[in-house]
Parts: C-alpha cells; sequence; structure tokens
C-alpha cells in the first residue's frame, strides 16, 4: 500500500512538471482521428478487375453529443465556483469548458469540419483504387444511413467528393436502422449492457491499474481542499470521465475552435493530466469498448449476434450484384457500435481474439486501430474478365484483412463462393438466413 501511495504522490506532481509535453495520441481510442491504415495494396490477380464495392463506415470526427452545460462535471465546476470551492487550476478548468460550450452549442451530433475532410479522402481514395467499379455509363449508388444527422452528414461529404470524378451518378438513399442500429434495437443486448457481466471484468481492470487512486489524484487539484473533501467516489469518478471526454474530443473540433477566434490553448484541456495518466484512462476506454461491443469474452456472444442482419445484407447486395449488375456500390454509414461486432462478426484476424485477462485486452485490440472516426469494412469484388469467376478482398480501414477461418491461395484475395459458403454457414449458427426477419431476429435473440 505504501508503494500505491508513493507512485500516486508522484503522479499528481506529473502534471505541473508535464504541461508543456505532447502525449503520444494513442489514449484517443474510439476518438483517433482516421487515417488510412495501407498506402501500398497487394496486386489483383492477373484478369481480375474491381466490379462492385460493399462498404459499411462510421461517421467522420465528431461534436460532442450532448450540450456541455448538461455535463457532470460543468455542473460540479459550477456549484463548486459558486461556494469558493475552486482552485485557481479548477477556475482555468472551469473558463476552457465555458470556451468549450460556446463552441459547441450549435453544433453537438453533427460531424466537424475535420470529419468532413476525413470522408473526402476516403472517398477519393474508392475512386482512385476502384475506378473501374465507376467507369459505367450513370454509376448506381445505393446508400444507408441511420437516423442520427451525423450519418447522414457523413454520407453528403463522400457522396459531394465521389460527385467531383464521376459525371453523372445516380444515387438512391434511405434511413435503415436495422442493418446499421441493431444495438438499439435488441432488447437483449441492452440488457448486457446495462447488466452484462463485461462490467466485471472492466472493474478488475480498473482495480489492478488503481483506478479509485487515480481519480482521487486527478480530481483534487481543481477544488479546495473543504470543497474536496465533499465529494464522493461517484463524483471523482464521474468527474474524470468527462475530463477525459472532453479531452479526446478537443482533437476533432480544433478546426472549429481556431474558427471560433480561439488559439488551442485557451481549450486544449489535456495539459490539466499527466501522460501516464492518459495512458492509464486510454487503457480503460479500450477495455470497455471492447468488452462492450467487441469479442471480449465470448466472439459469440450477443453483442456480436446483434450484428447478423449487416451480414445478411452485405451477402444479399452482392448476390444482387453478380445476378443483375445494377448497383455498382452500396455504401451505409453508421457509428463504432456497427463497425466493432461486425469485424468480430466476420473473423476479422485483428478482431476476433477473446480473454479474461483483462490486463492483456490493451495487447489483444485496439480501439484506434478498429473503430476509429470515420472507420471502415469494405468487401471489394473483382471479376474475371469474360467469366463468372470472382473473388473478394475485406479491408478493415482500408487494410488488407485476412479473415481467420477462412484459406486463400493468393490472400488477400478469396473465391466469391468460399466466402459466400462461409458466411451463410456463419448465419445457420445463429438461426438466421437471408431470409430471416430481422427486425424479429434482434427483438428475439437471447
Amino acid at each position: 500500500m505504501t508503494r500505491v501511495i508513493i507512485f500516486f504522490s508522484l503522479l499528481s506532481i506529473v502534471p505541473y512538471i508535464s504541461k508543456a509535453q505532447s502525449c503520444k495520441e494513442n489514449f484517443l481510442g474510439s476518438k483517433t482521428l482516421y487515417q488510412s491504415q495501407q498506402q501500398k495494396y497487394t496486386a489483383v490477380p492477373k484478369g481480375y478487375v474491381p466490379v462492385f464495392i460493399n462498404h459499411v463506415g462510421r461517421h467522420g470526427s465528431r461534436h460532442l453529443t450532448k450540450d456541455v452545460n448538461t455535463s457532470f462535471i460543468y455542473q460540479l465546476l459550477m456549484q463548486a465556483d459558486s461556494v469558493n470551492g475552486l482552485s485557481a487550476t479548477g477556475k482555468s478548468l472551469k473558463e476552457k469548458i465555458l470556451r468549450l460550450e460556446k463552441i459547441e452549442k450549435k453544433d453537438f451530433k453533427s460531424i466537424t469540419r475535420r470529419g468532413k475532410e476525413e470522408q473526402q479522402g476516403l472517398a477519393d481514395r474508392m475512386y482512385a483504387n476502384n475506378s473501374n467499379v465507376f467507369n459505367q455509363a450513370k454509376p448506381v449508388i445505393n446508400i444507408a444511413y441511420t437516423k442520427e444527422i451525423r450519418t447522414l452528414q457523413t454520407s453528403d461529404a463522400f457522396l459531394t467528393e465521389l460527385k467531383t470524378k464521376i459525371n453523372e451518378l445516380i444515387v438512391s438513399s434511405a434511413i435503415n436502422d436495422t442493418t446499421l442500429r441493431f444495438y438499439d434495437l435488441s432488447p437483449a443486448y441492452t440488457d448486457f449492457k446495462d447488466n452484462g457481466n463485461w462490467m466485471h471484468y472492466l472493474q478488475q481492470l480498473k482495480d489492478s491499474l488503481h483506478y479509485k487512486e487515480l481519480a482521487n489524484e486527478i480530481a483534487q487539484p481543481f477544488f479546495t481542499p473543504a470543497f474536496f473533501k465533499s465529494l464522493n467516489k461517484k463524483n471523482k469518478d464521474k468527474f474524470t470521465t468527462d475530463l477525459y471526454g472532453f479531452i479526446t474530443i478537443f482533437y476533432s473540433i480544433q478546426k472549429e475552435v481556431i474558427a471560433a477566434g480561439y488559439s488551442i490553448a485557451d481549450v486544449d484541456m489535456q495539459p490539466f493530466l499527466s501522460c501516464d495518466q492518459l495512458a492509464i484512462l486510454g487503457n480503460i476506454d479500450n477495455a470497455e469498448d471492447y468488452l462492450e461491443k467487441g469479442p471480449a469474452t465470448n466472439a459469440d456472444g450477443i453483442q456480436i449476434k446483434i450484428a447478423v442482419p449487416l451480414l445478411a445484407d452485405f451477402i444479399k447486395t452482392t448476390d444482387a450484384f453478380i445476378k443483375t449488375k445494377s448497383v455498382n456500390a452500396q455504401l451505409r454509414f453508421s457509428h463504432a457500435e456497427t463497425i466493432s461486432p461486425y469485424a468480430t462478426l466476420l473473423e476479422f484476424s485483428t478482431a476476433i481474439d477473446t480473454t479474461t485477462n483483462t490486463t492483456s485486452i490493451i495487447n489483444k485490440w485496439r480501439a484506434d486501430k478498429t473503430i476509429p472516426l470515420s472507420s471502415n469494412i469494405q468487401w471489394i469484388i473483382y471479376q474475371k474478365k469474360g467469366t463468372e469467376k470472382y473473388l473478394v478482398k475485406f479491408l478493415l480501414n482500408e487494410k488488407e484483412t485476412a479473415v481467420k477461418g477462412l484459406t486463400t491461395k493468393s490472400f488477400p484475395y478469396y473465391n466469391w463462393s468460399d466466402v459466400r459458403t462461409f458466411y451463410l454457414k456463419k448465419l445457420k449458427s445463429f438461426n438466421a438466413s437471408l431470409d430471416t426477419d430481422y427486425i424479429k431476429y434482434l427483438n428475439e435473440v437471447k
């Protein structure tokens, strides 16, 4: 216990030493700004050309999803300030949060300027790498998005860029929450999210990282001794969580900060914490994503089963292309809660590993690699000219990706017939098929 006290006493000094330091951004997890994870690709087998793209992506970098003044940290700081309970550091934090509120007031739930740029880059590379898909007379694209405004905005940004490459483009679009917001339509998953045993594993990790002491160390400098004494464990926990959330969202809104007339330092809250503290919080945040919507301890658990409607839709739309050639690309715009379980369901090699050892999660699964902002999964379908032979290449965040349960002699290219058989078997293992009523499925799946 003495070692723990000494360790966290040292941590309390670090923020003041480290204020000028720039921490590595690997603590951002799912708030990591998007970058393509591969630039050069494996040559396509001789005679094959890309003919169809099946795509699902997370929305671009975004603003906060709730007004700043509804957060616990905002309300606590205002309460403390009203009774002279803020330290000089606390007053500095309050001013930065007030600036953040002013910037975010009109735009929460929307994507940022950076988010639009991410989608424009994605569209540009999709066209450049697969121009044959779009080099048709009046190519047709189907678009699906969710009820959230940020997915429509993401779709618009992507499409606007694509239209600069194509003279005439036929587009149809619609909301499809069944295949893209399945996590909101399953009572069993809602119960898992609220009461599942994943919470037990997350607490194990927090205990191993001495999170209780860490939250105490983080909150203390912002308040006077008397006011800090009035805070309970839950208060300190929520304060720390909210502060971490504001720090991580800052990277997405830097263009808006400058446009509002502020400097980066006027709003940036990272200097309040040390790099070590941020790394611990990032580790915990990563584990929470892994346990709640990743492979966790069971890659066939409810958190993965709910993605089955999306897999069925990918198979059906690929089948439809091969049969009719009427649609050139199927584009879907969704959320991190969509991408993560789908990557596991597809058995992508970087998204399938399970563990009950919580300290090893960070080495097995990374939110910044799997579900960063604008994260995406693509099936690129290739046809051998003059034949009905098709190959599939899987991309996770534009990186060629292996499927753990599938074999191929020409990685990263898989025979479509093998892929289809493999995933139909996968559907069957979850008592589903291409003809399943997926609204009913999500309501009943356990």
